[in-house]
């Protein structure tokens, strides 16, 4: 039996589904901050978004840097986001208010990091 490999469209949707939270490089960049762009799925179950998330994930957008899922665990919502990432906290920060974003992800520290509204 040979082992046969998941593409990645597949392991991204994967975590999605499971609602795993996680961010995939589109561009190869690898900065400390992540921080959401463009949502792509908010909501409760997106395994039953197809349309709306996996046609992205299959045509991954290069004007971003990663796409991404989070869970926010107060809510259970979880999201889909295309996003941008940044070593400047304040540049990262300012980011994340124009775009009306609840947190930004610190790679370094591994973990989120909430915005004060």
């Amino acid at each position: 039996m040979t082992k046969q490999t998941v593409r990645q469209e597949q392991e991204l949707v994967n975590k999605i589904n499971a609602k795993q939270d996680f961010t995939h490089s589109i561009t190869g960049v690898n900065k400390r901050y992540v921080i959401g762009v463009k949502t792509l799925f908010m909501g409760k179950n997106p395994s039953l978004q197809y349309n709306l998330i996996y046609d992205d994930i299959y045509n991954l957008d290069n004007r971003f840097d990663s796409v991404g899922g989070w869970l926010d665990t107060e809510t259970g919502t979880y999201y889909v986001d295309y996003s941008m990432q940044m070593d400047d906290l304040f540049d990262a920060m300012q980011l994340a208010r124009e775009n009306y974003e609840l947190a930004i992800y610190d790679t370094v520290e591994n973990t989120e990091i909430k915005l004060i509204k």
